[in-house]
């Protein structure tokens, strides 16, 4: 069930594009109307698996912060330790780690549904969107995370599904990996998995 929620974890996260900042009183609406957006593509049984995955991704890169999200992933003090051009790289590789991840879930969706409960400011630039994925009457519950940035645009950086950050999964693997590898074969690693047919 919990690969089955991170599946669903992207389809719904990836569903905003607004052309302006996107303000604080307006990230429920968004949410909401880009849901249905993304469930009908989902339910388009016209499309190929790589179509749907595209149309929803041209979403959804308006709304996470990528950059942000692998230096969370990594953790400040290896982060810190890198060149620009290489934090840049890992940034890439990880945004692709993701989207192959969410790729690989497409097959999972049947039809379940993600409604919102609740938003909740945690902080003057902190909000978390509770959000509840409905599947054959049981509840599970999301939430995501927004930040403010530098602009006054709310973004993405992390999720919790079922109380598991996606972010602290990923930083807690790396830190294992790093412990006894270096950074560039962090890299190497990742881009060998995303580099394997789907």
């Amino acid at each position: 069930m919990k690969q089955l929620l991170y599946s669903f974890l992207f389809i719904y996260t990836l569903t905003i594009a607004p052309l302006w900042a996107l303000q604080e009183n307006e990230i429920t609406s968004f949410m909401q109307k880009n849901m249905d957006v993304a469930t009908t593509i989902l339910r388009d049984t016209t499309l190929q698996k790589s179509q749907k995955a595209e149309k929803i991704f041209s979403i959804f890169d308006t709304i996470f912060d990528y950059a942000l999200m692998s230096k969370l992933a990594v953790g400040g003090k290896h982060w810190e330790g890198l060149t620009p051009e290489k934090q840049k790289e890992f940034s890439h590789v990880f945004e692709e780690t993701l989207k192959i991840s969410y790729m690989e879930k497409l097959d999972l969706y049947t039809d379940e549904k993600l409604i919102i409960v609740k938003s909740e400011k945690i902080k003057d630039s902190r909000i978390h969107l509770t959000t509840h994925l409905i599947k054959n009457k049981e509840v599970y519950e999301v939430i995501y995370k927004f930040y403010k940035d530098a602009s006054n645009n709310w973004l993405i950086y992390d999720v919790d599904v079922l109380g598991v950050s996606i972010i602290q999964t990923y930083r807690t693997q790396f830190a294992d990996f790093l412990a006894k590898e270096s950074f560039n074969n962090l890299i190497i690693k990742l881009k060998n998995k995303d580099s394997q047919p789907q």
